[in-house]
């Protein structure tokens, strides 16, 4: 099992520089659902508790679990919700009795998980009529603000080389590209294979965010595999002087890479990464599978 996105300096980045969930998302996650307030909700995978956020005021107790202690404690210090549990737990041992639960929720982390073991813990802990929601997005669309020239190529290139960055520090490991493919092709393997009745899935659009260059290269140290690439090739340059291998790994930082390249594209060299301003947009998309009654 890959344990990713559990470190201190990874779970800061997560929050300050990944997009928010729509709370559009969950009013349309839960459209059949609404009439009255849900009983019980798990959220698996939790993370700082941000898909908690937009889920909990339909629901009347909300378990939230993540492996990461790191991540538990930046949903704990965020939580407004006084019938939020947050605590330690996997996706394969569900922490709930069976028949249990009314929704279970996994914001962009089901490709992670060990999926056989979880649809089976799923299909445990929901109650007859219970939903599976699981919701994700990929890379964002960069458009760059104020620039009179061909903003159409200069959004479809730039966006491009935020796209590409996502999954550099994985290439070559088979086993993550596979991983990483699940997101980009928006779940559609996922969609077939889970085991649950009255499948749907629905794309939404989030509003743009406006970034600077400052923001796309904190979003591209928030990828789980750039701070794993980056240590890796701290080890690999051990024998160096401390000043020499920190000029090697300033030179192999793909993060400032992807800053000097959408300089190069937008025609801003010059310009201080603070002062280049962009509108990013996610597009989300969401599966929703009920079990039988």
């Amino acid at each position: 099992m890959f344990r990713y996105y559990e470190s201190k300096s990874i779970t800061e980045k997560y929050r300050k520089y990944r997009p928010s969930y729509p709370p559009e998302l969950a009013k349309k996650a839960l459209r059949n659902f609404t009439e009255k307030k849900l009983e019980f909700l798990l959220d698996v995978g939790c993370g700082g508790g941000q898909a908690v956020n937009i889920f909990a005021p339909f629901f009347n107790k909300v378990v939230a679990i993540d492996p990461s202690e790191n991540q538990l404690k930046e949903a704990r210090n965020q939580n407004k919700f006084a019938h939020v549990e947050y605590k330690q737990g996997v996706a394969k041992n569900l922490p709930c009795e069976d028949d249990s639960v009314d929704a279970v929720t996994v914001a962009s982390a089901l490709h992670w998980f060990d999926r056989p073991k979880f649809y089976q813990e799923v299909e445990r802990v929901l109650k007859p009529g219970g939903i599976l929601i699981v919701f994700s997005y990929w890379s964002p669309k960069l458009i760059p603000i104020c620039k009179n020239d061909d903003i159409e190529n200069l959004t479809r290139i730039g966006s491009q080389i935020v796209h590409d960055a996502f999954s550099f520090g994985i290439r070559g490991i088979s086993a993550l590209e596979q991983i990483y493919s699940h997101g980009e092709n928006k779940y559609k393997q996922i969609f077939s294979e889970i085991p649950l009745i009255k499948k749907r899935r629905y794309d939404i659009a989030s509003k743009s965010h406006t970034w600077s260059l400052d923001d796309v290269k904190g979003f591209v140290q928030s990828i789980d595999g750039y701070e794993t690439y980056m240590k890796n090739k701290a080890s690999e340059l051990s024998r160096l002087s401390e000043e020499e291998r920190d000029a090697k790994l300033s030179e192999l930082d793909y993060s400032e890479q992807v800053v000097h390249r959408l300089k190069e594209t937008w025609g801003c060299v010059e310009m201080k990464s603070s002062d280049v301003k962009m509108k990013a947009i996610f597009n989300f998309f969401v599966i929703v599978g009920e079990k039988s009654e």
